[in-house]
């Protein structure tokens, strides 16, 4: 779970978490919080927990919380504990998953003493994402591609659902070149001389990758409804000019079964209304979630312990796939021609062609069809993607 939690709070008011309740909120003072952000799941893996306090408006940076105790204790008495590793992120010590049938609780005592835990919470029943493909659609006027995911038929005591998506974007810088231009032998003075040296670049600089986490609140459910299954749940809309779907897309898509309790903390949320964040930036209440202090009755934190069961699917497309035109680049991009050995009266471009590769952060960029001493320069974002994003190609990407 890449999640930034930021908790700037102007609070609260007490909200109740029920599965349908109503809930209201009465202005409050700051108080200082514990902000916890904890789901694990059935999969094998190092489980992640992340740990934050609120902070006032006028700050902006998170407030992580440094050098915590975390543990998780189940009811076949196992203990797992986690390391702090930086920036409010704990890490369990050891892979593990939560097991049907096993209750869990979450333990955290931070630096100063503050203790807290959670219910015990249990692994909700399993459902799958059976398809997770793409549509072009119109939404209020907008064209763009609509990610959309089913689950199972069948989907028996499993009700409440949470996405999360990373979503993973092939770039090709469109004026890349494998050489650079390098000023050599310069004079300056009494007259400007110098020559060019087209020498390799040190690493590919033509294809990255760029990756994000989706940040708003991705909910639905079956409650109440004759249904056997979910469909075309939305997941990421993207508007047919969004320059991630110029040359390779791909979306790996989460499906979380919650219980209701755990739906209706995120729901709440969610209404409430997000920025951007699992927890707002902005809060205008405090919610109730399922941890609390075992030593003072009114230090509850900010949070909810979540045992879910997960399914993943990834898929991969571009524009080519819904026949629409091939978006724009990511930024606006052109090529200026210099003649380095023209030093005319009207407009001395060797002088020019200096200036650019020396102070004016221009890269070289090639350009066919014209003579040796005409150098192509381009902007670094529009030759070099690494500017931008990272050359190194994910493990899991095809092509």
């Amino acid at each position: 779970m890449n999640r930034k939690i930021i908790y700037r709070v102007l609070i609260v008011g007490l909200v109740v978490l029920g599965c349908t309740e109503r809930f209201e909120l009465k202005t409050e003072t700051f108080e200082d919080r514990l902000v916890i952000e904890a789901t694990i799941t059935n999969e094998v893996m190092s489980q992640e927990i992340k740990i934050s306090r609120t902070h006032v408006l006028e700050s902006t940076e998170p407030n992580y919380e440094h050098g915590a105790t975390v543990k998780i204790e189940d009811s076949n008495q196992n203990t797992y504990s986690f390391t702090d590793e930086g920036d409010g992120l704990y890490v369990s010590t050891i892979p593990f998953m939560a097991e049907a049938g096993v209750s869990y609780k979450l333990f955290v005592e931070t630096l100063d003493g503050r203790k807290f835990e959670s219910s015990q919470e249990q692994l909700v029943p399993l459902a799958t994402i059976d398809n997770l493909y793409a549509e072009l659609i119109d939404v209020d006027g907008v064209s763009g591609i609509q990610v959309l995911a089913d689950t199972n038929e069948n989907l028996g005591e499993a009700q409440f659902f949470r996405y999360e998506y990373e979503e993973t974007y092939k770039i090709v810088a469109p004026f890349y070149t494998s050489y650079d231009a390098l000023i050599t032998n310069l004079v300056v003075s009494p007259s400007l001389s110098y020559d060019i040296e087209l020498v390799p670049r040190p690493q590919e600089q033509k294809i990255c990758y760029s990756t994000h986490n989706s940040e708003e609140i991705l909910l639905d459910n079956v409650n109440g409804l004759a249904a056997s299954a979910l469909k075309k749940v939305p997941i990421r809309f993207i508007p047919i000019e969004d320059p991630i779907l110029r040359d390779r897309y791909s979306i790996l898509v989460k499906q979380y079964v919650q219980s209701a309790n755990a739906y209706n903390f995120y729901k709440i949320l969610r209404d409430l209304g997000s920025d951007g964040s699992i927890f707002l930036d902005n809060q205008p209440g405090f919610i109730q979630g399922n941890i609390v202090s075992s030593l003072y009755e009114n230090d509850n934190a900010i949070g909810f312990f979540d045992v879910s069961s997960v399914s993943s699917k990834r898929i991969y497309f571009n524009y080519l796939d819904f026949g629409i035109d091939k978006p724009p680049y990511f930024y606006d991009c052109e090529v200026i021609l210099w003649d380095y050995l023209n030093t005319g009266p009207e407009i001395n471009e060797r002088y020019y062609l200096y200036q650019n590769l020396t102070f004016d952060d221009y890269i070289y960029a090639s350009v066919a069809g014209y003579e040796e001493s005409v150098y192509g320069l381009t902007t670094p974002h529009c030759g070099n993607c690494t500017t931008f994003s990272s050359g190194k190609k994910p493990e899991f990407w095809e092509d």
